[in-house]
């Protein structure tokens, strides 16, 4: 399913304008090797796949597992990772990476120059909510969260992993893995308890996502967990101007398991962006106009 809230661009638009690079920032329990068939596909385009704090190369010491997490530092630390390599992006974040790609937008929106979501998991929209559904599918997110909490503290946090693996992949997943993949795992649990208290302790209402200007693209999956699919539709009903794309028979690792569709849809939406920016008159606010969908 493909829904545009905004009138479509056409690929005829004036030539295009200077080739920005792509920001793709990967899911909690990843890295950002995970986006190595998108670099494939944007060939010719500059990509970057900063690992997020405590994944990869950006790996803390066990004692900075401990210290307090957030989105807002979370979006700091890729910045720096960036440097002056990448003044105007166009930036893509799945999962826990899709949370802290909407950090980096509402908080820098002038550096962006589109976005693209897949299921980001702003978990802290559904209290602010307050509906029956909402709670039950928040109170179960929580937990998630405190088995693999209980898990790490008891000293195994395989266990721990095993549940999260399963909830965001299904039932048996965590067995169809073999042995290294979950030794790896589970020494990220600490890492993705981190994810999880920055995603808990953001307070901002899904309104704000509509101060967005930017092209967004907002992807899910139809086999996607309920509080997924449940946060994606809050973000669609909220944006201002947004292109919603449901992928039919995806879960929430699309970007693995479809990677074809997934990077078609990426690949699409940056070029009509740039195509739009190109074709604006000089001076003129990128935005595109607010249609009903």
């Amino acid at each position: 399913m493909l829904t545009i809230k905004h009138p479509s661009v056409s690929q005829s638009a004036a030539a295009a304008g200077p080739v920005r690079p792509v920001v793709a920032l990967h899911s909690s329990a990843s890295t950002g090797g995970q986006w190595k068939s998108l670099a494939a596909a944007l060939d010719g385009r500059e990509v970057f796949t900063p690992d997020l704090p405590g994944y990869g190369r950006a790996s803390f010491r066990d004692g900075t597992h401990d210290e307090p997490a957030s989105l807002a530092g979370d979006a700091a630390a890729v910045l720096r990772a960036l440097d002056a390599r990448a003044p105007a992006l166009h930036l893509v974040g799945h999962s826990y990476g899709g949370a802290v790609a909407l950090k980096i937008a509402l908080s820098q929106p002038q550096r962006v120059l589109s976005l693209t979501l897949i299921e980001p998991v702003l978990f802290h929209l559904l209290p602010l909510a307050g509906g029956d559904e909402d709670m039950r599918l928040y109170r179960g997110i929580l937990g998630i969260r405190d088995r693999l909490r209980g898990a790490v503290a008891a000293g195994w946090p395989a266990h721990g992993m095993a549940a999260f693996v399963d909830f965001w992949n299904g039932e048996g997943a965590w067995d169809k893995v073999d042995a290294e993949q979950r030794q790896r795992l589970a020494a990220q649990a600490r890492a993705v308890l981190r994810n999880f208290t920055a995603c808990f302790g953001e307070s901002w209402p899904v309104t704000e996502i509509a101060r967005l200007a930017m092209p967004l693209l907002i992807v899910s999956g139809q086999a996607s967990p309920a509080v997924a699919r449940r946060l994606t539709d809050k973000l669609v009903d909220a944006a201002r101007d947004v292109t919603a794309a449901r992928l039919f028979d995806a879960g929430h690792m699309a970007p693995l398991t479809h990677a074809a569709a997934v990077n078609a849809l990426i690949e699409r939406h940056v070029r009509l962006a740039e195509e739009e920016t190109s074709s604006a008159p000089q001076g003129a606010p990128f935005r595109r106009p607010s249609v009903a969908a």
